[in-house]
């Protein structure tokens, strides 16, 4: 089917003047000029028009980074439990922002255990366990 400026603009819900600039900028697929007439080919009901090159591109949310789990032992803990016969918890867990103490962890999937004497951690531990997976303090 044919038609003309006035129904496909009322078809894409816009103005004859924006219709006439698309087709002035050649993004209407199959349109035609007979004379000073525009001609625009309609599929499935409707006109095939290009996507533009301008305007503001989409911003997509970023994929938040996973945040590694650091499981490790504080010994000045220990050494406050020896000193002061107190049984404060010594299993540091440590996530993102966050440092949660406890007696017992339990990691829900594949974790490592890392030994650096060379480059220890801020918190001056040497021996550590990695994990990405969910870890359960008690």
């Amino acid at each position: 089917m044919l038609v003309g400026t006035k129904e496909v603009a009322q078809l894409l819900g816009v103005s004859r003047d924006r219709v006439r600039r698309l087709l002035l900028d050649g993004r209407v697929h199959g349109a035609y000029k007979i004379s000073n007439v525009w001609v625009i080919p309609l599929k499935d009901g409707m006109p095939v028009i290009t996507k533009g090159t301008r305007g503001p591109k989409p911003t997509w949310k970023a994929r938040g980074r996973e945040v590694m789990t650091c499981i490790h032992v504080n010994r000045t803990r220990i050494s406050q439990n020896y000193k002061q016969g107190l049984n404060l918890p010594v299993l540091s867990v440590k996530h993102g922002s966050s440092n949660q103490y406890g007696y017992e962890v339990e990691v829900a999937g594949p974790c490592r255990v890392v030994y650096r004497p060379d480059q220890p951690k801020d918190c001056g531990a040497k021996v550590w366990i990695e994990t990405l997976s969910p870890v359960w303090v008690a």
